[in-house]
């Protein structure tokens, strides 16, 4: 029997391609740990995760010095067991959340299983660019004080573009109306680190879901929930467990800790040089004809170039990359993101700095962006109840009139188009096949 998924991934670590995808820690070990020998379990010495009282709960206390939070906690699970402990921690007996449309199917996960009511706030798309544009504090104003039963104000910032939500005067007008402010941060842990105050700690947020294997250097599925208001933190261990699961990785958390120690001593140093590189590299795609989202909204360590401003479509620009061994977090059909950390070589910076430069040679006339969002959808049934239900899957052209149970989400713009409960029109039909999306699944009526 051949270890086939092993061999595989050797082999594609044999291509040496440059990483500018998670994690964070790019394959580098931030000291030479054998994580092996330190995969342990539940002992008396080793401490329990989710009733910490030794080292891990040292550990934790650590990390909320070095974020400043009331509390912070450890997840193994991902920024999925972070986002579903946020969510349970603000509507614990259910009830309705005002949500970002663009959310992580995690997140829509939690509010099946809790049995909460997503009130959306509507994106709109730039027509120029393809991406959405940010929230606006009026509009999250204009729920909140229309609906008093609203339990959470829930946005994503950065997203998938690097695109940061203005969560100073989001978390003012929820203060304003006494409602918690809960950020799904997964991209931007590294945010504290570059001296901007652009964290969604440092800019009001009750709590940030940070996924720390994204962009820092952690094992993948190691994530922190902090926590910014003192009425959370005594449940918050309760809140995790119950969708956690009882055998958290020890290798994981021991390489949290580890990082927490690194980003004490040198993380604002080398995420401010970071900055610098990508700075460089974004100056270098302008000249070079890509697009570039506007700096003075962006992560300043995301790197987002539009194919089309150079006529191209994100995977032939994607594929244009391989042939410098650049490998990208993602491509759609208007962009290239890449991610870059620390612990990328001086190799890796210098192959992706030729390639920018050289997509000059490769330019061809500038193409419309594909980008086509229709209005929210009609409504039909709770969340819960359509992904509880009994489903089939169907054309996307025979779906018209039926009951979405999933979500249906293209990327560009990242935006789920249905989501569970909502009925498919024909706007809907048109955007899905648009994004090349032909097959949904949906309620199945009696």
């Amino acid at each position: 029997m051949s270890k086939v998924l092993f061999d595989s991934l050797q082999k594609y670590k044999n291509l040496k391609r440059s990483s500018f995808h998670t994690p964070g820690h790019k394959g580098k070990a931030i000291k030479n740990a054998d994580f092996f020998s330190l995969d342990y379990t539940e002992l008396p010495f080793t401490d329990s995760l989710y009733e910490s009282r030794g080292i891990i709960k040292q550990a934790e206390d650590n990390l909320s010095e070095l974020y400043g939070s009331k509390r912070s906690i450890f997840s193994c699970g991902g920024n999925t067991l972070c986002m579903q402990a946020m969510i349970r921690l603000c509507a614990p007996n259910g009830g309705k959340i005002l949500c970002d449309r663009v959310v992580h199917r995690a997140a829509i996960s939690a509010f099946a299983l809790l049995g909460l009511d997503a009130v959306w706030l509507e994106r709109q798309i730039d027509q120029t660019t393809g991406i959405t544009k940010r929230i606006s504090e009026e509009d999250i104003e204009k729920h909140l004080k229309d609906d008093s039963d609203i339990k959470a104000v829930y946005i994503t910032s950065p997203d998938y573009y690097g695109i940061l939500q203005d969560i100073k005067s989001i978390s003012e007008v929820c203060k304003k109306y006494n409602v918690p402010l809960i950020v799904d941060n997964a991209h931007g842990s590294h945010l504290k680190f570059l001296g901007m105050g652009l964290h969604p700690l440092e800019q009001g947020a009750t709590m940030s879901a940070d996924s720390a294997h994204k962009t820092l250097p952690v094992l993948t599925g190691g994530a922190w929930l902090h926590i910014n208001d003192e009425k959370f933190c005594d449940d918050a261990k309760n809140a995790m467990a119950l969708f956690g699961s009882t055998s958290p990785s020890y290798s994981v958390m021991a390489s949290m800790d580890m990082c927490a120690d690194w980003l004490k001593t040198r993380g604002e140093a080398e995420y401010q040089n970071l900055a610098e590189f990508v700075s460089d590299v974004r100056k270098l795609a302008r000249s070079s004809g890509l697009y570039v989202p506007d700096e003075s909204v962006s992560d300043p360590c995301r790197i987002t170039l539009g194919a089309w401003k150079i006529g191209l479509t994100g995977e032939e620009f994607r594929d244009f990359l391989y042939k410098f061994k650049i490998e990208p977090e993602f491509c759609d059909e208007n962009y290239v993101v890449l991610i870059p950390s620390p612990f990328n070589t001086q190799i890796d910076r210098i192959r992706l700095k030729m390639a920018v430069k050289k997509a000059k040679q490769i330019a061809k006339k500038e193409c419309k962006i594909k980008s086509f969002l229709p209005k929210l959808p009609q409504k039909s049934m709770s969340i819960r109840t359509a992904v509880m239900s009994v489903k089939k899957c169907v054309d996307v052209q025979d779906a018209y009139g039926k009951v979405a149970a999933e979500i249906a989400c293209p990327c560009p713009p990242g935006v789920p188009i249905v989501m569970p409960g909502e009925v498919i029109g024909k706007d809907e039909i048109d955007a899905l096949t648009n994004y090349g999306v032909f097959k949904i699944n949906v309620v199945e009526s009696n």
